[in-house]
C-alpha cells in the first residue's frame, strides 16, 4: 500500500530537516504504527504521504502510483483523522458530516449510525463550538472513516479520550483492518501501539531507528 525509500524533507522557513533518508513499507490489511516522542517526525511522514506537504526527495509510492502523479482523486481512497480536529464550528455534528460526505463521489454511511457508534446521536443538533476536545475528536473520527475509505491515516486517534470512548475507537480501528483496510497510525503510547498494531516502527529526530 505504501512504499517509502530514501525519503528527505526540510522545512524551508526554519531549515530544520525534519525527516532523514527513511525507508519502511506498509503491507495491505495491516495496522502499522509509527511510535515516537513529539517532533520526532511523525506527523510530518504522514503528511508528505498524504500531500498536505510536498518537495521531499526521495520516493513515495502510495496505493501503486508516486505521490506527486496522484490528482484529487487520491482523497476519496484515503481517509484521515489528525490530533487537532478541524470542523466546522458553526455547524452541528450531523451537518458537518453531510457538508463533508458530500464531496466525495462515493456513497457514505449513515451520518446518524457513525454518530450513535461514538455516543454523538444525543449531541447531533448541537453546533461543533460548544464540544468537547474529546467530542470533537470523535466526530473528526469518524468524519475520517465515513466515505469507507481502503487506506487510512490515524494521528493519535485516543488522544483526549477516556478509557470507554477510547475503547470504542480502538474497536473501529480493528474493525477496519479485519474487513482488508489499510491503517498507518502514529503515537507515543506504547499501550495503544501494542493493542492495535501489527508491525511498528520506532522514530527519533526523524529516523527510524
Amino acid at each position: 500500500m505504501i512504499q517509502v525509500i530514501n525519503l528527505n524533507f526540510t522545512y524551508k522557513l526554519t531549515q530544520k530537516q525534519a525527516i532523514r533518508e527513511m525507508n519502511f513499507h506498509i503491507r495491505e490489511g495491516e495496522v502499522f504504527g509509527f511510535l515516537g516522542p513529539n517532533v520526532a517526525g511523525k506527523t510530518t511522514t504522514q503528511r508528505l504521504i498524504i500531500g498536505l506537504l510536498r518537495n521531499y526527495s526521495g520516493q513515495i509510492e502510495v496505493l501503486g502510483k508516486e505521490r506527486n502523479q496522484w490528482g484529487k482523486e487520491f482523497y476519496e481512497q484515503v481517509g484521515v483523522a489528525f490530533d487537532f480536529p478541524n470542523l466546522y464550528l458553526k455547524l452541528t455534528a450531523k451537518e458537518n458530516l453531510q457538508l463533508i460526505g458530500a464531496y466525495y463521489k462515493v456513497e457514505i454511511e449513515n451520518p446518524d449510525k457513525l454518530l450513535d457508534r461514538v455516543g454523538l446521536l444525543p449531541d447531533k443538533d448541537v453546533r461543533v463550538e460548544s464540544f468537547s476536545k474529546g467530542m470533537k475528536m470523535r466526530l473528526n473520527f469518524i468524519r475520517s472513516i465515513m466515505h469507507q475509505p481502503i487506506l487510512m491515516f490515524f494521528d493519535e486517534p485516543t488522544t483526549g479520550l477516556d478509557p470507554v470512548n477510547a475503547h470504542i475507537i480502538k474497536d473501529i480501528i480493528l474493525e477496519q483492518k479485519a474487513s482488508g483496510k489499510t491503517v498507518f497510525l502514529t503515537t507515543h503510547d506504547m499501550t495503544v501501539a501494542e493493542q492495535l498494531c501489527d508491525r511498528v516502527a520506532f522514530i527519533i529526530d526523524g529516523q527510524i531507528v
